[in-house]
């Protein structure tokens, strides 16, 4: 190897004039070349593998979505997770965090309406309905977006046995049959591809987002915040879960609350957290937050649980196919 500096001694060939500018013009070419490609190697790939994503637009009419979640309705609707029950899949403990790629977050936006609950605002209950006419209730979190409009949750609560839900509409700071800000209707739905043919027992990617259209008052976010977010974070820190737990002890009526240390687990063909957590069927979607520098991030949801750990709640590890959901639908 030359030092730096140092010249190498050319052939010969290229001390003839004419022939030294023509092989040096061919020298430059090939140079040029081999620069890009040495460059093109160099530099780190910006392309991520992630599942793709699946949207579904709702059937406009969102009057008749409106008026069907009646006061009576919503009390009578059942938690979903009596569809999809406890799991008893394996769990296997991850020894090492280890973060499945490079972590992002971004920091909240507080309600302009003023709300001094920021960032409980956020939280609310999501109702639907199957196509037999069944109705059903979930949890769910407004966040932070270009649109005004995202809605995270369980991928099980928009979609679920090979059908898309109807009639899904958000209803945050949900208390008793009362909606301070009344409920916002989803024009669209989210989840990821692998979601719609899960092999059995596997929850690792059940993730999934509503875009609703604004109501009376406004936008979503203009008028409850939208919470931060964060993806690749380490689960080895503390979560706080919120959810409305319909199934007994609870009643769904008011917003429940847990805490814990978070572990991962590798789940079906993935990752999952979980945290200690006696929330009930209802509580699904409903959201897990960490706080970073005085900030609150959204990085979870409840999810299912597990007769290998009972006594914890359980979300999918919110990865680069949570940001690849996330990002479509902000655009939405």
């Amino acid at each position: 190897m030359k030092e730096r500096g140092t010249m190498p001694q050319l052939p010969k060939l290229f001390q003839h004039p004419l022939v030294g500018k023509i092989s040096l013009i061919c020298l430059a070419g090939v140079y040029l070349v081999y620069m890009v490609a040495f460059v093109h190697f160099l530099q780190p790939s910006t392309s991520i593998s992630v599942t793709a994503i699946i949207d579904h637009q709702v059937d406009p009419g969102l009057a008749g979505v409106t008026q069907h979640w009646t006061a009576a309705n919503m009390r009578s609707a059942t938690d979903v997770d009596v569809l999809t029950g406890n799991t008893s899949a394996p769990l296997q403990e991850e020894q090492i965090d280890d973060n499945k790629g490079k972590p992002g977050q971004q920091q909240g936006q507080p309600p302009s309406s003023g709300n001094t609950s920021y960032p409980l605002s956020t939280v609310g209950k999501i109702f639907f309905s199957n196509s037999r006419g069944q109705d059903f209730v979930c949890s769910g979190t407004a966040v932070v977006s270009s649109n005004k409009s995202v809605v995270d949750t369980a991928g099980h609560c928009l979609y679920w046995q090979g059908e898309w839900m109807k009639n899904v509409i958000f209803c945050p700071l949900y208390e008793n049959g009362n909606t301070p800000y009344g409920c916002w209707a989803a024009r669209a739905l989210e989840v990821p591809a692998d979601w719609i043919k899960p092999k059995p027992n596997d929850y690792h990617h059940d993730l999934g987002i509503a875009i609703v259209s604004a109501n009376s008052k406004g936008a979503l976010t203009d008028l409850v915040g939208g919470i931060g977010w964060g993806y690749n974070q380490s689960a080895t820190q503390a979560f706080y879960a919120y959810g409305y737990p319909a199934a007994h002890p609870f009643d769904g009526q008011s917003r429940k609350y847990c805490e814990g240390s978070g572990k991962l687990w590798n789940h079906g063909e993935g990752t999952v957290v979980s945290i200690p957590c006696d929330m009930t069927g209802g509580s699904s979607g409903g959201p897990w937050f960490i706080q970073s520098g005085g900030n609150w991030y959204l990085n979870g949801h409840n999810d299912f649980t597990s007769s290998m750990q009972p006594g914890h709640m359980f979300s999918p590890y919110y990865d680069d196919t949570w940001y690849a959901l996330y990002s479509k639908a902000q655009s939405a």
